[in-house]
């Protein structure tokens, strides 16, 4: 049943495939699919009932509603009853395609599709609109326990749907079952109900399906009229795989990418030329947005045209950063196994694998793992079998694997070693800058973000500082905390995962989290709404700690101010300016984080609350103005963020940044020379921000007053 499938959330043809991953299992586990489609060909036709003998023999029964785009006359003659949506020249004619395509899988899904309609078990209607297209794309199965899976999305349902492995571009999936889902699948259920019934309450008119569709199906019907069978289908459709899989399986360099043609950039090449004659191994240092997933599929494509039998592992952080990669393999035909989430769902792909290519490894093979499955044994014994010689190990924002838990889990012997991060090294850990040099030798090319945005790869940016004052409270604080950190450093240097270590990371991490949720932000982001109305593909990045905001107690006898998550009042400020907003943090699931930047994307929310888990990987292009109101001075995470914020777009021509650059308090008792330090590591990420934003000069005025007061205007020069 349905349950028992592991089913996801989301599949696509680039990196899925549809026919084995989702339309087999669900189908197969159905007694009824009801399916909408916003037009009608011969691909659509016969897609409908792939993988469906299951169905025939437990009995189901399935609903298909066609789309039709026809002139306002021919509406109003179809609704009279006096014209038929179709001419016969647009219709499919059976008896010839079984003539000219004997044996083959696609004469076997005709006559599944007639065996169907002529048990009564397949009924088909057509929807006509007077203006516009009828544009539903939804489907909707049941099994024998009740639960529903629907699923919508972009179809590609045209003849090339045939093959199995190219039926759809992407759809997305909902499970009645699953808290927060349900309300998807029961909003499907009744649209689909809405339109068999005619009762649309709209101008869409549904018909029957012409005679000729009816009297086509009954000839192959009478031809061929024995009952299909599930052992059938998939012989026919394993047949048809093996017969096209040299030709499609390949890696291969695309010539358009949506629909543009596809060329590498100069430093992308220069890049790959520096890796190459690195021995194939090395790090490249690319700014984030600079195209570096690109260049790492671009050299593994290449590698595997001149390498029979390469394994290509690409190791990631995180699930959403690897649902990213199968995307863009798919560019490149690639399409990888999902190293993550269940591991009886990729451990017999893998296994089936080195069956097939023990002993002499001759088949591609692409993976696509999470750093977590990285390190279990399973995936290590599965890494172990592989040819090293054709080895071809991709390590993404690989500063990750500088940590201890790394040491020889990263796949050791492997010929080919391509380090991927717009920062690599730690600004601190030296030990951890040793380990990872060991894994990838060195940074073998280096694009920093004044490159890419001086060479057009990044967007132009507005760089403006907001000053913030410590309250005295908070100031004492930091203090107090400094004061410990010095003490502890101390112990901790020789050894940092002593308990004195330990300590320092905890005082560091709270001295932070004061920095990053300091009071006076909300206020100054108060100040700021008031003046600069928030438009579309707004981003806020937060801090994970709490600050105090206004109370709003009406009834006057609670306190003056309230403690609340920053990322939560910040959300809340927007809200009561009628800023449509979404959070993206730990918080949301896998499904609905991809919902929320679908509806960043297309403008459907003008802003998006983000706090760490948007820093790596996670593309956000369509972002053009970003409030940093809580940023590391960790060059890692403020680089991280700024290329986020700088990825190209249609329609973007710039971009324009508002840091919160956190300031003592004049009125404190620090002296002057702590009140100048602390300026002093602020203005690292600032200088660095002004440096190479569009006026360089007038990005740090706001912090004139302070600079001045403890003499550090040298630094802003």
């Amino acid at each position: 049943m349905f349950r028992k499938l592991g089913l996801r959330t989301n599949y696509s043809s680039e990196a899925d495939n549809l026919y084995t991953d989702f339309f087999l299992p669900t189908l197969s586990a159905s007694v009824s699919y009801r399916r909408a489609v916003g037009f009608f060909s011969l691909g659509v036709l016969l897609n409908a009932p792939a993988a469906m003998s299951g169905i025939v023999e437990g009995e189901g029964r399935i609903e298909l509603i066609f789309g039709k785009l026809v002139s306002p006359e021919d509406f109003e003659a179809i609704r009279e009853g006096a014209a038929q949506p179709w001419t016969d020249e647009e219709l499919p004619r059976f008896e010839t395609l079984i003539a000219e395509h004997p044996g083959s899988l696609l004469e076997y899904r005709i006559r599944l599709l007639a065996w169907l309609f002529a048990a009564g078990r397949l009924e088909m209607k057509v929807a006509v609109r007077p203006q516009g297209m009828f544009h539903q794309k939804i489907g909707l199965l049941e099994d024998r326990l009740g639960d529903v899976v629907s699923f919508s999305g972009s179809m590609n349902e045209t003849m090339s749907a045939l093959d199995p492995r190219f039926n759809s571009e992407e759809i997305t999936v909902f499970r009645s079952w699953t808290e927060g889902q349900r309300a998807y699948v029961e909003n499907h259920a009744a649209s689909f109900a809405r339109l068999w019934s005619g009762e649309t309450g709209s101008s869409t008119v549904v018909c029957g399906i012409p005679e000729a569709v009816a009297d086509g199906l009954s000839f192959v019907m009478e031809r061929f009229p024995d009952q299909p069978t599930s052992e059938h289908e998939s012989e026919k459709a394993r047949a048809f795989i093996e017969h096209t899989v040299d030709a499609t399986s390949r890696p291969t360099v695309p010539t358009t990418v949506q629909g543009r043609p596809f060329a590498m950039r100069p430093h992308q090449l220069d890049a790959l030329r520096a890796w190459t004659e690195n021995g194939y191994n090395g790090i490249l240092e690319l700014a984030t947005g600079a195209g570096k997933t690109i260049t790492a599929i671009y050299a593994a494509t290449r590698t595997a045209e001149g390498n029979e039998g390469i394994a290509l592992i690409v190791a990631v952080p995180y699930q959403d950063l690897a649902d990213q990669w199968c995307a863009e393999l798919g560019i490149f035909n690639i399409r990888a196994v999902r190293c993550y989430g269940s591991r009886a769902e990729w451990e017999p792909v893998v296994q089936a694998y080195l069956r097939r290519n023990r002993g002499n490894q001759r088949e591609f093979i692409a993976v696509v793992v999470v750093n977590k499955t990285l390190k279990t044994a399973h995936f290590q014994d599965f890494a172990a079998q592989l040819d090293p010689d054709r080895l071809f190990f991709i390590g993404d924002e690989c500063h990750h694997h500088g940590s201890e838990g790394y040491t020889g889990k990263l796949l050791p012997g492997a010929r080919f070693r391509l380090g991927l991060s717009a920062t690599p090294f730690h600004y601190m850990d030296e030990a951890a800058n040793q380990r990872l040099k060991q894994v990838y030798d060195r940074s073998v090319f280096q694009y920093s973000l004044a490159d890419a945005v001086a060479d057009g790869v990044l967007t132009p940016y507005e760089y403006v500082p907001v000053p913030v004052e410590l309250t005295d409270r908070e100031a004492q604080d930091y203090l107090d905390l400094s004061d410990q950190i010095a003490r502890t450093f101390a112990a901790a240097q020789d050894n940092p995962s002593s308990p004195s270590g330990e300590r320092l990371k905890a005082l560091l991490m709270r001295r932070a989290r004061l920095v990053g949720a300091a009071e006076n932000k909300m206020v100054e982001l108060e100040r700021l709404l008031q003046v600069t109305p928030v438009e579309k593909y707004t981003l806020f990045y937060c801090s994970d700690g709490r600050t105090l905001v206004d109370d709003d107690d009406e009834a006057g006898d609670g306190p003056d101010q309230a403690e609340m998550k920053q990322r939560h009042a910040v959300a809340q400020a927007l809200q009561r300016k009628g800023v449509r907003v979404s959070p993206f943090t730990s918080d949301e699931n896998r499904w609905q984080r991809r919902e929320i930047l679908r509806q960043f994307k297309d403008g459907e929310t003008e802003a998006m609350v983000a706090i760490r888990c948007l820093d790596e990987g996670i593309d956000v292009p369509a972002c053009r103005t970003a409030y940093l109101i809580a940023s590391s001075r960790n060059p890692r995470q403020f680089i991280q963020r700024r290329g986020r914020i700088l990825r190209r777009a249609p329609g973007k021509e710039q971009a324009k940044i508002y840091d919160f650059v956190v300031v003592m308090p004049e009125s404190h008792l620090a002296t002057e020379e702590i009140a100048g330090d602390f300026l002093r590591n602020e203005l690292g990420r600032v200088a660095d921000f002004a440096r190479n934003s569009l006026f360089p000069a007038s990005s740090v005025k706001p912090l004139l007053p302070w600079l001045r007061r403890y003499d550090l205007e040298h630094l802003a020069a």
